[in-house]
């Protein structure tokens, strides 16, 4: 009978382990902003930048006067300079998402998660710009990203409304799954690697401001 407890304890304890470090809402190794500051609704685009569909998207956001957040992953920073600085030029604001984008690294021991993240603060560095804001791929945090996060100074946003673009469905049912979720300081998460998120996001925009709310 005791090693029955014991094993459904530890099973338990492993079970909030994996859900807090899957759930960035959940704060149990990080606080991480989840809200705006303002009652704008924020948008953020994570994955980026993309040759392709990141200029298309700045296109769309300066036709309707918005700013909003890219999420840069080191080694596309490295690959697509020149699309990084046109995001800069047009005012948005550019935040880490490491360098190389792999879940797993969020379990690396802390000195390799370090090398991870300042080898991508220098990509951002080298092109004159400092960033001050992060957000771990998938929004996986470990006592590791938390560590590293601190030491780097590192604002950690999540999000409000997930709009699952990556998972192929319509861009109707996206953009449906959005609306219905939009709220005053919400931080929306879309990635500007996919094709048609350029106008995925004029979509939401228009939608925004039908509700009478602010982007």
């Amino acid at each position: 009978m005791t090693i029955v407890i014991v094993l459904l304890v530890t099973f338990l304890a492993l079970a909030i382990i994996a859900y807090g470090s899957s759930n960035i809402h959940s704060g149990m190794f990080l606080e991480a902003k989840c809200k705006n500051d303002s009652e704008e609704i924020m948008l953020t685009f994570d994955d980026g930048p993309d040759p392709v569909n990141t200029p298309k998207l700045l296109d769309v956001l300066d036709k309707y006067g918005v700013k909003a957040t890219f999420f840069m992953i080191g080694e596309k920073v490295d690959k697509y300079p020149e699309v990084v600085k046109e995001v800069h030029r047009r005012g948005h604001r550019i935040a880490g998402h490491t360098y190389y984008h792999n879940p797993w690294h969020n379990f690396l021991i802390h000195r390799k998660y370090m090398d991870e993240l300042k080898k991508a603060h220098e990509s951002f560095a080298k092109l004159g710009i400092e960033i001050t804001d992060f957000r771990p791929p998938l929004g996986i945090t470990t006592p590791t990203v938390a560590s590293a996060c601190t030491r780097m100074h590192y604002t950690v946003w999540g999000w409000s409304v997930r709009s699952f673009d990556t998972m192929n469905k319509p861009r109707k049912a996206v953009l449906a799954r959005i609306v219905k979720r939009l709220h005053p300081r919400g931080v929306i998460l879309l990635h500007d690697r996919m094709d048609g998120v350029a106008e995925l996001t004029e979509g939401v925009i228009l939608a925004i401001r039908e509700k009478g709310l602010k982007v």
